[in-house]
């Protein structure tokens, strides 16, 4: 008979997670809608002109293999190279990307999965919108992908929520997943990227659109996510808690609501089950079968909470909209530099050290409102910012990682710094633009990403 499962086991899981700094890797994730060309409409899930036929075309044409449930294609792995093409509720497309030594190899990897997606969208006349929250489209345009665990969240969301359906369908994001060597290494990262998260995602601000018009904000998306789930989204109030630590962060997950059980590759909703409960007490489901929690599940129910900064067997630093492929490097870049050096890191605690949670909530929310005009403590907020970068850089040229062409990493801060600079945006660029060159027509929108 296995051992049942433990608090400690569940801590011992983050435990685990540790790594040397030499095996310290950068893990990327980014999303992006697909539109037909000839109708401006999200891509269906099927049909000759679908999400599914680029699959189909990914599959003949390089390395890609099909991962199904229950006979449908719901993603594409390339188990060779560590990498994995998801699809969230909504059709967003989603690549995975493999565990990186370098952000040079995080270029490459992500250079060749644009081309390889642009190659499929060619023939099929489709396009792609990197944005953060869909310019035009209505909740019911937005197509369902068939994934069981979508299906129960999408019954589960309108409770707990307003926003969460259009969370789950007509936002698309940009995330880093760092590695930390020990639970002191840990806490520190943390909390230093849970308190950056409103300023390091205002660099990467392009949703200001809603349903065809401004929205009057520079990420749309962002407010969104904070009317979501108020106990699984957001930020998280005892990071900065001096006692905080991998036990923490385990009481809290803790006590949120489990959604699903996952056995034998069939998901099994539950209700009103915290997986402190099931944890105690098992589940018995409607058909009477009895589940005892594994780890397993513990992995599974981790994947479900989505505070701005989010702790697995890595950190995930999740507050950015979708972007391109420079913007990709440059949220991948900023946190690496910042992070992974711990003079940078060191010098990033001391800024944020007499910040508080509430800071961070307002800091959130008037940035969003107020962009580089917004006030925050007696920071001038472009000089607060141009610090990080410099911080970001020494980081990353400490790291000295070079590639073919003798280059740093810190090639990839450019685009920050020339934002910073000029105290612009995506999301400025598109209201300027919007305003001005395309008259508040907002079809306009698609061939400016696909030009």
């Amino acid at each position: 008979m296995n051992k049942l499962l433990s608090e400690s086991d569940l801590i011992d899981y983050f435990i685990a997670g540790s790594k040397e700094k030499e095996n310290w890797t950068i893990g990327t994730e980014n999303e992006k809608f697909l539109f037909g060309k000839e109708n401006f409409l999200p891509v269906p899930y099927d049909g000759s002109k679908s999400i599914v036929e680029i699959f189909r075309i990914l599959i003949s044409e390089f390395s890609w293999k099909p991962i199904l449930e229950e006979e449908k294609i719901i993603g594409l792995t390339d188990i060779a190279n560590d990498k994995n093409i998801t699809l969230e509720p909504g059709g967003q497309i989603e690549l995975s990307g493999a565990k990186c030594s370098n952000l040079h190899q995080t270029f490459d990897e992500i250079q060749n999965y644009n081309k390889q997606l642009e190659f499929a969208c060619k023939k099929l006349d489709i396009g792609a919108l990197e944005i953060g929250f869909c310019p035009d489209w209505q909740l019911s345009d937005m197509p369902r992908v068939p994934k069981k665990r979508y299906t129960i969240m999408r019954k589960y969301m309108p409770s707990v929520g307003k926003n969460g359906l259009d969370m789950m369908h007509r936002t698309a994001t940009t995330q880093v997943n760092l590695d930390y060597s020990s639970e002191i290494d840990m806490k520190k990262k943390f909390k230093v990227s849970m308190a950056l998260q409103p300023l390091i995602s205002m660099m990467f601000y392009n949703s200001p659109f809603n349903e065809g018009s401004l929205s009057g904000l520079f990420s749309y998306r962002s407010k969104v996510w904070r009317y979501t789930d108020p106990t699984r989204a957001g930020y998280l109030s005892f990071v900065f808690d001096k006692s905080f630590n991998f036990d923490t962060y385990t009481q809290y997950a803790l006590d949120i609501p489990m959604y699903f059980i996952l056995r034998e590759g069939k998901y099994e909703q539950t209700k009103n089950l915290t997986f402190r409960n099931f944890l105690l007490n098992g589940y018995k489901s409607n058909s009477g079968k009895r589940y005892i929690a594994d780890i397993q599940d513990w992995e599974l129910h981790l994947s479900t909470l989505f505070p701005q900064v989010r702790l697995k067997k890595f950190i995930e630093m999740r507050g950015a909209d979708s972007g391109n492929q420079n913007l990709v490097m440059s949220l991948a870049a900023i946190w690496t530099g910042l992070l992974y050096s711990q003079v940078s890191l060191d010098a990033c605690h001391d800024i944020i050290s007499k910040w508080t949670f509430e800071d961070i909530v307002q800091l959130d929310i008037s940035l969003n409102s107020e962009g580089f005009e917004a006030k925050f403590k007696n920071y001038e907020l472009s000089e607060l910012l141009s610090e990080l970068l410099d911080l970001s850089k020494h980081g990353l040229k400490d790291r000295n990682r070079k590639d073919s062409k003798n280059q740093l990493e810190d090639i990839y801060l450019e685009e920050l710094f020339e934002i910073v600079k000029n105290q612009k945006t995506k999301a400025h660029n598109l209201i300027e633009q919007y305003s001005r060159l395309w008259s508040k027509d907002i079809l306009n929108i698609y061939s400016h990403f696909n030009s």
